[in-house]
């Protein structure tokens, strides 16, 4: 605080640092701390000088001013060197030119940029640097000067800052010597085109704005897994408005909904994909035959493999697989959160148990996303198998609760249209 306030102690005027024992003193390369010949309980020699050349500083020390020494009241023999470090935001608020060239173009005189490698660079590699960054989110480490990166966001706004002023500054008093001036154009050239401005007046924030972009996106990039975004474009970059994966299993997906409305009241769906649910209707095509033909209790004939379907109903594709015993998955009721009968696919205890006698196999499974979520359908599995075997001219349809799709219009577009193929990999069955 003393030395951001007091300009005699940012001069070489020596302050109390406890206002009883000790002192500090900013030291610079034409003030060094030198009591030789004044007063001082124990002898200060020559020799005791402290100097910015002292090996206790380091070039950054040295370039930003920030060399000090502390020492006792009355007594400056007992000393010892002092460095403050400040973050590289304030470092690189403070522009301060070195008179060393630009570490990117080596021809022109260059700032700090803050790092505590004491790069410097100059204005016109700096703009240049950003619009490299505000147009790549998945490099985020080794930027500008190769010691920024993601978790630098004061200094690199604070460098956007810099680039802003420096911009207009061209812009207000272009360079004199034609071949700056066309440098200046053909930046200005590519400002407009790579941030879409086009002709309108190029925004004095802009590559603050650019910047603080870049962080919201590689911000997005690195926590995004864990949410559902919005779909609606106008959600896309507001995080506010996504739903935490978490949240959404705990309200909506244990309650069987897959429909969520974000905050802006935009209607979406968690669902599986296209490829998972052709993935899904391929394998239960493939063995449209029962796998038992008379399952112990119930003495009915059982598929290998059945969608659960509550888990349908919440969006998510869960596929049972019978192993023995009766018709009731899981046995006994545990193991999954639902229980349902395996022939006839209704809810156990509910729709069919072990006394019901309107049980009765719906068919082969299939399943498609619709407005509301997804929406199982079922083909009858002996008219498909009397189709694998050349019996029919046609495959039966899909009947879904909304409408039916026609069978060969399903055979073509998952490429099942291969009848001897299929037919083959349906006697090898499922044990």
């Amino acid at each position: 605080e003393a030395y951001q306030k007091n300009g005699n102690f940012k001069s070489g005027v020596p302050v109390n640092v406890d206002g009883v024992r000790y002192m500090m003193q900013h030291i610079t390369p034409d003030k060094p701390f030198d009591y030789f010949g004044k007063p001082s309980r124990e002898p200060f020699l020559e020799g005791n000088q402290v100097t910015v050349d002292h090996t206790c500083f380091n070039d950054i020390d040295r370039a930003s001013n920030n060399c000090f020494v502390q020492f006792q009241k009355d007594n400056p023999q007992r000393r010892r060197p002092a460095r403050r470090r400040p973050d590289a935001s304030e470092i690189a608020r403070s522009a301060v030119m070195t008179g060393n060239p630009c570490a990117i173009c080596f021809s022109e005189d260059g700032q700090l940029t803050g790092c505590n490698r004491a790069h410097v660079i100059c204005k016109g590699c700096l703009r240049a640097a950003l619009m490299s960054l505000a147009g790549d989110t998945l490099v985020v480490d080794n930027l500008i000067c190769g010691c920024f990166g993601k978790r630098t966001r004061r200094a690199l706004i604070v460098l956007a800052e810099h680039a802003d002023v420096s911009f207009h500054d061209s812009l207000v008093s272009p360079p004199k010597d034609p071949i700056d001036q066309a440098d200046f154009a053909a930046e200005e050239a590519r400002i407009r085109r790579q941030f879409d401005v086009g002709t309108r007046t190029i925004p004095h924030n802009l590559f603050k704005e650019k910047v603080t972009e870049w962080f919201n996106k590689v911000f997005m990039h690195d926590v995004g897994h864990l949410y559902h975004p919005c779909s609606h474009p106008d959600c896309a970059s507001k995080m506010e408005n996504w739903m935490l994966i978490e949240d959404f299993e705990h309200r909506y997906q244990s309650q069987g909904i897959s429909v969520w409305t974000c905050p802006a009241g935009h209607r979406n769906s968690v669902l599986p994909s296209e490829e998972e649910i052709n993935d899904m209707n391929k394998n239960l095509l493939l063995h449209p035959e029962y796998y038992i033909q008379s399952a112990a209790y119930d003495r009915c004939a059982l598929r290998r493999y059945r969608l659960c379907p509550e888990c349908i109903g919440g969006g998510m594709l869960m596929l049972a697989v019978h192993g023995g015993e009766c018709k009731q998955w899981p046995g006994y009721g545990r193991g999954h959160q639902h229980c349902f009968c395996f022939a006839c696919t209704r809810k156990w205890g509910e729709g069919c148990s072990h006394q019901s006698l309107d049980c009765q196999d719906p068919g082969v499974q299939q399943v498609r996303i619709t407005r509301d979520g997804l929406e199982l359908g079922h083909v009858d599995g002996q008219a498909y198998i009397q189709w694998l075997q050349n019996k029919v001219p046609v495959p039966p349809p899909t009947v879904y609760p909304s409408g039916r799709e026609e069978g060969m219009d399903r055979q073509t577009r998952m490429g099942l249209t291969n009848q001897n193929e299929l037919w083959q990999e349906s006697l090898k069955g499922t044990s």
